[in-house]
């Protein structure tokens, strides 16, 4: 069995998937780059919505709730101005390897035959997740482990869709060199929301965060 991370993409995002798989398929003489910028862009503000967004209802302090919507804002902030960097035009075969790599490497069907967007774990980080999320149930809950498993989730994320999706890209040098610097930025910002949230949430509203992230985690046959 292998373990996946995947989210089902929203209404949008499935429309975009579909218009760009038409257009590259039926060989279209249109430029390619605009259904790649919005494809890109709209991957991003799902994962983040899915992430990040979705969570902030758990917290049960008005004050932390506040607190989090602006991590959240700098965390969309930064995204998109790193896509911003990032996209552009480009020639149709330039554009085709990120097409693939969203393709090939960025979505996968669940066993329920639903097409979701994300990527295969490895087995060692499938472990750390699953374990982690085990951690917490209504008799039993390990802090540590359960943040471990959260952040194993949001590193691999964020080094599938900016590092592994950044070298589909045709980068110049400079361009090249700030993935990494935004990446830190943005894992920065998640790792500052968890130090916020996990401490204080009380023992329910952590089986509630459990309970919301264990879905995105999908075991299915090889």
């Amino acid at each position: 069995m292998a373990h996946y991370f995947g989210f089902v993409p929203s209404d949008k995002l499935k429309a975009l998937i579909s218009e760009a798989e038409q257009v590259v398929a039926s060989n279209e003489n249109v430029e390619y780059y605009p259904y790649r910028d919005a494809l890109t862009h709209q991957t991003a503000r799902d994962l983040t919505d899915n992430l990040l967004v979705g969570l902030v209802d758990i917290i049960p302090n008005p004050e932390r709730q506040a607190s989090m919507r602006k991590i959240v804002g700098t965390i969309e902030r930064a995204t998109d101005t790193l896509l911003n960097i990032l996209l552009g035009k480009e020639n149709n075969k330039d554009v085709l390897p990120s097409f693939h790599f969203l393709r090939d490497h960025a979505t996968f069907i669940d066993n329920e035959g639903v097409k979701r967007v994300g990527f295969k774990l490895s087995e060692k980080d499938a472990n750390t997740i699953t374990e982690g999320f085990a951690a917490i149930t209504p008799e039993h809950v390990d802090r540590a482990k359960f943040k471990t498993a959260l952040e194993t989730m949001n590193e691999e994320t964020l080094t599938h869709f900016i590092s592994r999706y950044a070298e589909t890209l045709k980068l110049g040098m400079i361009k090249r060199k700030s993935v990494p610097v935004a990446k830190s930025a943005i894992d920065k910002g998640m790792s500052m929301a968890l130090n916020k949230l996990l401490p204080d949430l009380p023992n329910d509203s952590l089986n509630r965060l459990a309970n919301y992230y264990r879905p995105f985690i999908i075991e299915k046959p090889e």
